[in-house]
């Protein structure tokens, strides 16, 4: 019964932190232009983002098999509040820069720590719990952004509501601490002291090393290296496409309650999407379910040019994209989740957030280059041929994963 209360929590807790970070996140890069960054700098500055994950996602990881998901969800949250207080302050690039790395570490320490959170019990107890927490992550994807819209809408300069909606979003991170405070309390932790990994290892030198090693032997798991590769893939293409959308939607002429209903849309579809996932994972096998996801989402880049010359056609387009992405995460949780003790989930999912971040880290940097060089419908629409041609590669990878599992 306290198990089924804290997957609970996790899946709605999840939720309003997807929602605080929607609220705010679409109007970072726009909120960066209005400062005077370029396109280069824009691209850069979303790197950097995924830049301090890279370096602390095994040891998260660890800590969170250490340490318990509900206090190191406290300290996520402590940095989340750090980066949306930053940005409600900045008035140029170095402090925008700082709340990028608040805002990597909070998302890697919180995502990971709720998907370990949920990711407890038999093998259909937690299958059901991820989809719900997959649905309601959508679900905050999907009212971030008509929140922040509607904040932002309600000031005559685009400055001063980009500002409000950073605020709103930071004194959402103060309700949800407060929750986190309440449930962290009757919480059963983890006996520090009977854990595997004391704390003094984690934060040494050696153990820094020690805890990637232990990722890195989770990965010769075939089922963790698919659900790692599709997992790299999607997260490729929606950081491109979260990060540079609205900027885009901005240049062809889309007002900023237009480009928050896009994005709201998105996560709509993505939490639409969970209601099918059942049907469709009982007819067809979970490679091709993510590689027909990868497929959409990359056709979506490369179509966006094209569909920006209608409000109705963009509109649709983002729908599709936020399907083609809604499917991936549970799927690729559940395949990993499958092959690996409940002992090393938090470990398990500090390596895929790991990998997210290579991604996040790859997809604006580069996409940045292209558009500062070439212009953002000709980074579009080579980004789109890019990716269409590295997911019939995928294809191929995923037909040998289905057969060695025949055999």
């Amino acid at each position: 019964m306290q198990a089924e209360r804290y997957r609970q929590f996790g899946v709605y807790a999840g939720g309003l932190f997807f929602t605080i970070t929607g609220l705010s996140g679409q109007f970072f890069t726009l909120y960066a232009q209005e400062l005077g960054a370029s396109t280069l700098t824009i691209g850069l500055l979303v790197t950097l983002r995924a830049v301090l994950p890279i370096f602390i996602a095994m040891p998260s990881g660890q800590l969170i098999d250490s340490i318990g998901p509900m206090k190191m969800l406290i300290a996520g949250n402590v940095c989340l509040f750090l980066s949306l207080v930053l940005n409600a302050t900045a008035t140029g690039v170095v402090v925008l820069a700082l709340s990028q790395f608040f805002l990597g570490a909070s998302v890697i320490i919180m995502a990971s720590s709720f998907q370990v959170l949920v990711s407890t019990g038999d093998k259909a107890t937690r299958n059901e719990a991820i989809k719900k927490y997959s649905m309601w992550m959508s679900a905050g994807g999907m009212l971030g952004p008509l929140l922040g819209g509607l904040v932002a809408s309600a000031f005559p300069g685009q400055m001063d509501g980009y500002r409000a909606a950073f605020y709103a979003a930071a004194a959402s991170c103060g309700l949800l601490m407060v929750a986190l405070l309440w449930f962290s309390r009757t919480y059963e932790h983890p006996r520090i002291a009977e854990g595997d990994v004391q704390l003094t290892e984690i934060f040494s030198v050696g153990g820094f090393f020690a805890s990637y090693r232990r990722g890195i032997d989770l990965a010769g798991n075939r089922p963790v290296q698919f659900g790692l590769t599709a997992t790299f893939l999607i997260m490729y293409i929606q950081s491109l496409y979260n990060s540079f959308l609205p900027l885009y939607m901005d240049s062809v002429g889309f007002s900023t309650m237009i480009i928050s209903t896009a994005l709201a849309l998105n996560g709509l579809s993505g939490m639409l999407s969970r209601f099918v996932l059942g049907g469709l994972m009982s007819r067809l096998s979970p490679e091709y379910i993510l590689s027909a996801a990868g497929f959409a989402a990359a056709a979506c880049v490369a179509l966006t040019p094209l569909a920006a010359a209608n409000v109705w056609t963009m509109l649709a387009l983002v729908t599709v994209m936020g399907g083609a992405v809604g499917v991936n995460l549970p799927v690729s949780i559940m395949i990993m989740v499958d092959a690996v003790g409940e002992t090393e989930r938090g470990k398990l999912m500090g390596l895929r957030l790991l990998v997210n971040r290579f991604s996040q880290v790859l997809s604006p940097a580069m996409f940045g280059v292209l558009g500062h060089a070439f212009g953002l419908t000709a980074a579009l629409y080579g980004g789109g041929v890019f990716l269409l041609a590295t997911m019939f590669g995928f294809s191929a990878y995923a037909s040998r994963t289905r057969q060695l599992r025949g055999s």
